[in-house]
């Protein structure tokens, strides 16, 4: 007599695999996940802790901290020259010197920074980066302003700049995290708005701060207070990295237990040593150096980026030689013409939507060359402003009003914030699978050349006169006029023999549905 079997019959397999697959669907369901057709977790479309998901108040919280943080550390790397003005006497230093300490050392501390700091971020999400940085930041400005030894001013501004590059180069980031394309780009703007509207107000901050309380010293101690109160509100401020965040529910249901495979798809897995430093250093270096596209733009942005910084040495002795009676406090609030011109760059915005739309409308594939059209204003803007300010200011213009000169700078800030704006979404737009090279490279010469342009106006103003000086500076803007020619004519044709941005727009196609690659286009 044969024995009996002992397997369990077939209904009963039936229902128990029924039941751990009710039981995983709803652990899944209710992280806001589910299992894609490849088998690997994912999330669903509606879940309410993708930051895509989250409440409007929740996001406006976010972004305002965030858009916040990086205005105010913009704030202090300008301000760096009313401290240098002030502290060269107690000293005992040469001006140049005292320029490198509180100006140049922030801006190759920025430099620095800008290269790491992307990859970290995607490493260990937003979050950290925020809050170490800020807490850094904090502590830097406070020992400038403690420690009576000028060594202290050479080490806090560089670690200060260093740490500053957290929020100028993962901003963009988060707004990609939190955000879609349509809402994006008005934030967008509104943080670069905000960026060089620090800028400009930096100059200002630090000569009134000086100016009412006696000692420089208190730009730092007020700068520590602001970022340490900045750094209780990242406090608040939630994980926005989808993957980070992806990565703690996949830790939830590990330690839950009932999910048969926890397979999910992780875009920030951490490469080798060798591979990091091939992405941070060596992919960033070669676009710089082999690229037209990438020469042409980092060039152009940086030289127009850094007449902020040419002008917070230059404009307060411009001011201070009028006959108006301006003092180094006052000659300051010139700065402030700059905010209208940056306030302008929402116009562009306008155009390039009702173009982009057109286009998508006929039928036709956006281009990259389609969307700058406000770079091809503010480059003339630029060279009309300059020129304009060099040849109505002393001693060439001894009797001009001192409105005359300053409306010429509410062209000039609609250049620099135009130009930073649309040449940073143009390589992005054009580099796509490398832009984020493509943006450390520029990032780290702009840094350099910003943090150059108060040594260049130290020894340009004073030896060729403000008016042939203001004239250099407005020639290099009316070279810069013939660039968006080039790019309408030839960047298609540059990006096309370009191995980076070839390969990266066929991935891109590859990658995208449909409807995604027109939403994307639509921006």
């Amino acid at each position: 007599m044969s024995k009996p079997s002992m397997s369990k019959p077939a209904s009963i397999v039936s229902v128990t695999e029924t039941a751990n697959g009710d039981l995983e669907l709803e652990q899944l369901t209710d992280l806001g996940l589910q299992r894609n057709s490849d088998g690997l977790i994912c999330w669903l479309p509606d879940s309410k802790d993708h930051p895509r998901n989250w409440s409007v108040a929740r996001k406006t919280f976010d972004t305002t901290v965030i858009i916040f943080l990086e205005f105010f550390v913009t704030v202090v790397s300008t301000a760096g020259a009313a401290a240098a003005h002030a502290a060269q006497p107690e000293y005992g230093v040469d001006k140049v010197s005292s320029i490198l300490a509180f100006t140049f050392m922030y801006n190759l501390g920025q430099a620095f920074g800008g290269l790491v700091t992307p990859a970290l971020s995607e490493l260990i999400g937003r979050r950290t980066p925020y809050l170490v940085s800020c807490a850094a930041f904090s502590i830097c400005c406070l020992l400038t302003g403690i420690v009576p030894h000028i060594s202290a001013v050479w080490i806090g501004r560089f670690l200060a700049g260093f740490t500053s590059a957290v929020p100028a180069v993962v901003t963009a980031g988060s707004i990609h995290d939190m955000f879609d394309g349509g809402q994006r780009v008005w934030l967008v703007v509104v943080w670069n708005a905000g960026s060089t509207a620090g800028l400009c107000l930096g100059p200002l901050y630090g000569a009134y701060i000086l100016a009412a309380s006696g000692s420089w010293r208190w730009i730092f101690y007020v700068s520590a207070a602001v970022s340490a109160v900045c750094f209780a509100c990242l406090l608040g401020v939630k994980e926005s990295r989808p993957s980070q965040v992806l990565k703690r529910k996949i830790a939830v249901l590990a330690a839950r237990g009932g999910v048969a495979s926890l397979d999910w798809f992780n875009p920030d897995h951490a490469p080798d040593a060798e591979a990091l430093v091939r992405l941070v250093v060596v992919q960033p270096l070669k676009l710089l150096g082999t690229e037209p596209i990438v020469i042409m733009v980092t060039t152009i942005s940086a030289v127009s980026w850094g007449i902020i910084y040419l002008f917070t040495e230059s404009l307060p002795d411009v001011y201070m030689s009028m006959s108006a009676g301006f003092t180094r406090t006052t000659a300051a609030m010139a700065f402030l013409a700059f905010l209208p011109g940056v306030a302008l760059s929402f116009l562009p915005r306008l155009w390039d939507r009702r173009a982009v739309r057109r286009g998508l409308q006929r039928g036709e594939r956006i281009q990259p060359e389609d969307k700058i059209m406000g770079f091809a204003i503010a480059a003339p803007a630029l060279a009309v402003g300059l020129m304009w300010f060099a040849w109505t200011i002393p001693p060439a213009a001894p009797q001009v009003h001192w409105l005359v000169p300053t409306a010429a700078l509410v062209l000039v800030g609609f250049a620099v914030n135009e130009m930073a704006y649309t040449l940073s979404a143009y390589l992005t737009d054009a580099y796509l699978l490398y832009a984020a090279s493509a943006f450390c490279g520029l990032a780290f010469v702009r840094a350099l050349v910003s943090g150059v342009m108060p040594l260049v106006a130290h020894r340009m103003y004073p030896g060729l006169g403000a008016n042939i000086a203001g004239t250099v500076v407005a020639c290099f803007a009316l070279v810069f006029c013939l660039a968006p020619w080039v790019f309408f004519r030839y960047g298609r044709v540059l990006r096309e023999k370009s191995p980076f941005a070839k390969h990266s727009l066929e991935s891109h196609l590859k990658s995208q549905l449909s409807s995604q690659a027109k939403s994307e286009e639509s921006l």
